[in-house]
Formats: C-alpha cells, sequence, structure tokens
C-alpha cells in the first residue's frame, strides 16, 4: 500500500509515531516504528524520529502492508444487554480489555464477541466494532457497531458529544460541594506514555461535571457526566482536585481495594439506524455495594 497524508493543522505539536498511530487504525504501533526506521514513512521526503513533532502541513509519504492477522475467538461469559441488526450493547465487566493492544493478544471483549460469531464493523480490522473504549479496570455499558454504515453514524455521534454518558464513582475524602464543573485540559505524560496529566501545553480539551449522590466518613459517592472522552479524563481529574478514586492503582493513592470503583453506569444514544434516542443502564456492580456495607449510610441503588 502506498498513501499521503496531508497533516492538518490542528495535529500541530503532535508526534509523528502518535499521529500515524490515529490514522493508519490497520497497523501496529510497533510496526509504525519499523516503518519509519526502515525509511518506508517519509515526512517532506525526509525520514524523522518517531518523537519527531509536526508542525502542521507536512506531507507524509507511507509505503506499508496492510496488517490482516486474523483475531482469535476468546471464550468468556460475555453480558449481552441489548441487540439488533445495528448495535451490540455489552455490560463490561472490570479487568476486561476492550479490544486487544497488540495481534497476539486475545483475552479481550472483541475477541469474546468474535467466539461469540457477532458480526461487527469492519472498519478499523483490529479493533472491529469498537466506537468508543473504557480503561480495563472500568466497568459498565459499552456500545459497539455491527457494521460500517453504524460504525460512523456512532463515531460521528461521540465526536459531536452527542452521547450522554453517566458514571458512577466512589472517591477517597468528603467532597463539600454539591455540584463540581472541571475545565481542565488534558495531555499525555511526556515521561510516562501511559499516564496522561493535567496541562496546558500541546493538550485538549476535558470536560466532567460532578454531583455529590452521599457522603461518608472519609469518602464520596459521585455521579460523573462527560462532556469529552479523553483518556482517563475521569480519574486524572479527580485525583488533581485531591479526590483520588477508590482502587486506582496509577493515578490513586495506596489502599487495600483491588478493583477501582469506577463504573460506567448510562449511556444515550441516537440510533444509527432509526434514529430514535436510546438509553442503556448497567447496575452498579457488587463491588460497590461491598464497599459500603461497613458504612452506616448506604448508596441510593
Amino acid at each position: 500500500m502506498e498513501k499521503t497524508l496531508i497533516v492538518p493543522r490542528e495535529s500541530c505539536g503532535e508526534r509523528l509515531d502518535g499521529f500515524l498511530s490515529k490514522n493508519l487504525s490497520f497497523v501496529s504501533r510497533a510496526k509504525i516504528y519499523t516503518l519509519i526506521k526502515n525509511g518506508n514513512i517519509l515526512i517532506n521526503g525526509s525520514i524523522k524520529k518517531p518523537s519527531f513533532h509536526l508542525k502542521g502541513k507536512e506531507e507524509v509519504s507511507i509505503k506499508a502492508e496492510e496488517e490482516t492477522s486474523e483475531l482469535r475467538p476468546y471464550e468468556f461469559p460475555l453480558k449481552i444487554t441489548y441487540e439488533d441488526n445495528d448495535i451490540i450493547v455489552i455490560d463490561k465487566p472490570s479487568g476486561l480489555i476492550t479490544h486487544p493492544p497488540t495481534k497476539d493478544f486475545c483475552k479481550t471483549l472483541v475477541n469474546a464477541l468474535i467466539y461469540l460469531k457477532k458480526e461487527l464493523s469492519t472498519l478499523s480490522p483490529q479493533r472491529p466494532g469498537v466506537v468508543h473504549r473504557l480503561d480495563k479496570e472500568t466497568s459498565g455499558v459499552m456500545i459497539l457497531a455491527k457494521n460500517n454504515h453504524s460504525h460512523v453514524e456512532l463515531t460521528k455521534q461521540f465526536k459531536e458529544r452527542k452521547v450522554k454518558k453517566e458514571y458512577r464513582a466512589v472517591v477517597w475524602g468528603k467532597l463539600n460541594k454539591e455540584h463540581l464543573r472541571i475545565n481542565l485540559p488534558l495531555a499525555r505524560d511526556v515521561k510516562n506514555r501511559l499516564r496522561m496529566k493535567i496541562s496546558f501545553v500541546k493538550s485538549k480539551t476535558a470536560l466532567t461535571e460532578i454531583m455529590v449522590l452521599e457522603r461518608f466518613e472519609d469518602s464520596t459517592y459521585l455521579s460523573i457526566g462527560l462532556h469529552t472522552g479523553r483518556t482517563h479524563q475521569i480519574r486524572v481529574h479527580l485525583k488533581f482536585l485531591g479526590y483520588p478514586i477508590i482502587g486506582d492503582k496509577k493515578y490513586g493513592i495506596k489502599d487495600i481495594y483491588p478493583e477501582l470503583m469506577l463504573h460506567a453506569h448510562k449511556l444515550g444514544i441516537y440510533h444509527p439506524g432509526k434514529g430514535n434516542f436510546m438509553e442503556f443502564v448497567s447496575p452498579l456492580p457488587l463491588r460497590f455495594t461491598e464497599f459500603v456495607r461497613n458504612y452506616p449510610s448506604r448508596l441510593n441503588i
């Protein structure tokens, strides 16, 4: 395959490898590094490092073969809450990865759907059906596209922020305000590419709304609305405010809780085929109810 991309202005400041990872969905990140190193990817005719920061308007020339490795099925007891010819809605448990991080890894939600022989969109061969994702540690409602038309329509809704998302979380600390609106931009941490951080340099807007549902002696139960869908957005925003999510091994404090107390409770979309608004709910998992058994007050669930 030979392909030429023109870097848009909004990608100014992005690393070359990150830009290519977003625009070459059929090529793994490891393969992108190899292509750059071997001179198969040129910037205005010159070889650049993967860490090269783009300025916008560059011409990116690519010579590569599509990775066509077939995803392996993975037997896993998925809970399907809704399905029709266009979409499938899953109640994802904590601990399950959404899609394969590498072509050889198969213990994911996508591979479990392949085991069940579900039809999924093919616009992204290594991530069939995936129009959004949840962190491995986050449980809750997820929607996947069963055909390419649905994939395009749902992706558009997420991009235009027409999707209604409500999360539930329990955090350390007693939050006194009833409502908080957090508007702090996020960027990838250059010292650790697996983490995000609050940054006003080469960052993306991130808007989170928090509503207190109940307070305990040393923790608070929250309802959280997302207006943007940045990686680790809720976890970083709450940590920055001084209210880390209980059980968060990446951004939180050391505690005895093995699972992240973050749950995608509701997801509302406009049906990609029929156009009507639909809302799907994932009941709070057992770890939430077990957590509050030692408290005088109980969650309203």
